[in-house]
């Protein structure tokens, strides 16, 4: 996939690099890019605090948004999920709270999230990839199925057993709990979807393509990234993804590169830059504790 991109912007650099020089960024958009995937961040954490909730564990908002933002630092790491799983339960036990609980949690919302990016993708491509409309009731299913899991998982008891082992605080999970986590979830998703539209009207002086297929674009990226493991936030892999539904959607071959390349950069900002202010903060005030 690296090899892929490279051969792209031997063949359209010249072309995006000349749309790059007669672009004019738009502040306002510019803004909007870097505002709505917070919002998104913001859905996810109120979504693992109702997980949390109902194993009992009561820790405030803040707090897990700061560990949130911290562990997605972990994402820049070969194994990325392993490295997040670590930076939760070293945050958790600094706080007095349950390590493994909160790194659990975190795990099962993380599968929940890519079965929910999954019904996101396959209903935001359905335009941009020629997806028959009677597909869409796998979506709907989908769904359904993530709705009554915890019952399902109860009906058959080797499967739970295996699971309460593995996932701590699974039995307290109930089905209303299980939607807080798919329409969280699938608003993060389509929060970072706006944000890379907003972010291609900033830099783009027409941009044609509808905002369903940003998000598509979106999180078909980031689910590639998390099958290249070995690769640093799926370097590579989540950039050819993007290139191919997006082109798909019949944005100019330039026009992508540009996205392609600055949604990267921008991306890594967000991630980075609260994380190292989090961990600002946080050193500053041991410092200070007597």
């Amino acid at each position: 996939m690296i090899a892929v991109v490279i051969r792209s912007f031997r063949r359209d650099g010249p072309a995006a690099l000349e749309a790059w020089r007669a672009s004019r960024v738009h502040w306002g958009w510019l803004f909007a890019s870097v505002l709505s995937p917070f919002v998104g961040h913001a859905f996810y954490v109120y979504g693992w605090r109702r997980l949390l909730r109902d194993a009992d564990v009561h820790a405030s908002y803040w707090h897990l948004a700061r560990i949130f933002l911290v562990s997605n630092l972990g994402r820049y790491l070969p194994a990325g999920k392993a490295w997040q799983m670590a930076i939760v339960g070293m945050m958790a036990a600094e706080s007095n709270l349950p390590p493994a609980l909160l790194a659990a949690s975190s795990l099962f919302q993380g599968m929940i999230g890519v079965g929910v990016g999954l019904l996101v993708l396959f209903a935001t491509a359905g335009s941009v990839l020629h997806i028959r409309p009677i597909w869409f009731a796998l979506a709907i299913l989908g769904v359904i199925v993530l709705l009554f899991l915890p019952r399902l998982v109860r009906a058959i008891p080797r499967v739970h057993e295996l699971l309460v082992r593995r996932v701590a605080g699974f039995d307290s999970v109930t089905a209303a709990t299980m939607w807080a986590m798919v329409w969280t979830t699938a608003a993060s998703w389509i929060f970072w979807g706006i944000a890379l539209d907003a972010l291609a009207h900033a830099l783009l002086p027409t941009v044609t393509v509808p905002v369903g297929a940003f998000i598509a674009a979106w999180t078909a990226s980031f689910l590639t990234g998390l099958l290249a493991i070995v690769s640093p936030a799926g370097i590579g892999a989540r950039e050819e993804a993007m290139r191919v539904v997006l082109l798909a959607a019949e944005m100019s071959a330039a026009n992508v590169l540009i996205i392609v390349f600055v949604a990267r950069v921008w991306a890594t900002a967000i991630d980075v830059v609260p994380a190292a202010l989090v961990l600002l903060i946080r050193r500053r005030s041991t410092m200070r504790t007597p």
